[in-house]
């Protein structure tokens, strides 16, 4: 090969590693960032084989806080999945000004910088990506990760305000993400204990896995978002997403689980933080109201239904969740489940059951990780995190709670 036609191929190489090269971008609502102000941030990890839909996820995740918390600003921090110009477009058209776009990969180093530009106190702070058990939350390459044990992700404290919770939306986040973060943060942190998954609000007002097969054959995705915001926002198919957990102990490339949970678990190491971290976290979730620091306990219920209790196809469990819920039959009854499975015992800032992982395993093309039990206690985790969901209700009721 001659050196003209070698430098047309490094050129045509480089050309379309340009197109296609891994990029992260910055959008906030308003345009300019004020410092000093509380602001909600949502950080999109890469999207691989599901493209736009966790950027999709925190676009709808923003706009629930615009119209709870019209005070507040708000932090898109994204990797790029598909097009720029396309993903660009999407935020401009949900209200975000375009703060910063890089070629660079989205790394924990750079989300730290991202997040501490702001010089304003991170009021809660939303993951909506890929995880694994033992390399953590996928920012961008399979290799650019946010870690456990990463020194970048115990920087991430510093930043979160006094009444600051942190939620992982994706798979597994709970078992080392999840109870790492609340023991360095000091904050309450949310992660699944399974699998993940997207779902869509139906014509019947409630929220189903968006998988064909999933959800009511006679039951189509709703067009805007006045289900839960005052506003009306486009709500169209994979345009409003969420993701929940799914019912069922997790089965896949990265383990084959014995238990799990159906929600997304809390952990604390101050017991007191929990109740308005529930509260908190309600207020901030795509629900099925219009929720409000002045909603009714009725309201609060109602979403709080939606997002503890199963979303299975035929509402069997969901309505039998429904039913303790209202009843308060939890309180009663304190190793009630709707797992579809064997339930996790987990405390405020650990599990019964641990994972441990053979990483070595995976390049081999077995199974990496098992769930191993530490002691044979049977889960109080839907009682206890009811109950202090409904302390929270109370003390929000007497104005106790710090949520502004």
């Amino acid at each position: 090969m001659n050196l003209r036609v070698l430098l047309g191929v490094l050129f045509l190489s480089a050309f379309t590693w340009s197109l296609n090269g891994e990029a992260y971008f910055i959008a906030s609502e308003p345009a300019q960032i004020r410092a000093g102000v509380p602001t909600d941030v949502f950080v999109a990890g890469f999207g691989s084989d599901q493209g736009t839909q966790f950027l999709h996820s925190a676009i709808i995740g923003a706009k629930v806080s615009r119209d709870r918390f019209p005070g507040r600003q708000r932090v898109i921090i994204s990797a790029v999945s598909e097009d720029f110009h396309m993903e660009k477009a999407a935020l401009a058209k949900a209200g975000f000004g375009f703060r910063k776009a890089d070629d660079d990969d989205l790394t924990a180093e750079r989300l730290v910088l991202a997040i501490q530009y702001l010089s304003s106190p991170v009021s809660s702070l939303h993951f909506f990506g890929h995880a694994n058990t033992y390399n953590g939350f996928r920012l961008q390459s399979k290799m650019k990760r946010l870690k456990h044990d990463d020194p970048e992700f115990a920087q991430l404290g510093a930043f979160l305000a006094p009444t600051a919770f942190v939620v992982f939306n994706s798979c597994n986040s709970g078992w080392f993400l999840a109870i790492t973060g609340a023991k360095l943060w000091n904050r309450p942190v949310f992660g699944s204990l399974g699998s993940s998954d997207f779902q869509e609000p139906m014509t019947d007002g409630k929220w189903y896995f968006h998988d064909v097969g999933y959800y009511p054959e006679n039951l189509t995705r709703i067009g805007t978002t006045t289900l839960f915001t005052r506003s009306s926002e486009e709500c169209t198919t994979k345009k409003c997403l969420r993701l929940k957990p799914a019912n069922i102990p997790y089965r896949d490339d990265f383990g084959q689980f014995d238990k799990g949970l159906g929600f997304y678990k809390v952990f604390s190491t101050q017991e007191a933080l929990i109740p308005q971290a529930l509260i908190h976290y309600t207020l901030l979730l795509p629900s099925i109201k219009q929720l409000s620091l002045q909603s009714s306990r009725a309201e609060f219920t109602e979403a709080v239904v939606d997002w503890m209790c199963p979303s299975d196809k035929n509402s069997v469990k969901h309505n039998a969740c429904k039913q303790a819920i209202e009843t308060k039959s939890f309180l009663s009854n304190r190793t009630m489940s709707f797992f579809n499975g064997t339930a996790v015992a987990c405390g405020n800032t650990s599990c019964q059951t641990v994972i441990k992982c053979k990483a070595l395993k995976k390049i081999f093309g077995a199974t990496p990780c098992k769930t191993e039990d530490l002691s044979s206690a049977v889960s109080t985790s839907f009682s206890d995190q009811l109950r202090y969901f409904f302390i929270g209700l109370d003390q929000l009721e007497a104005g106790q709670l710090r949520i502004r």
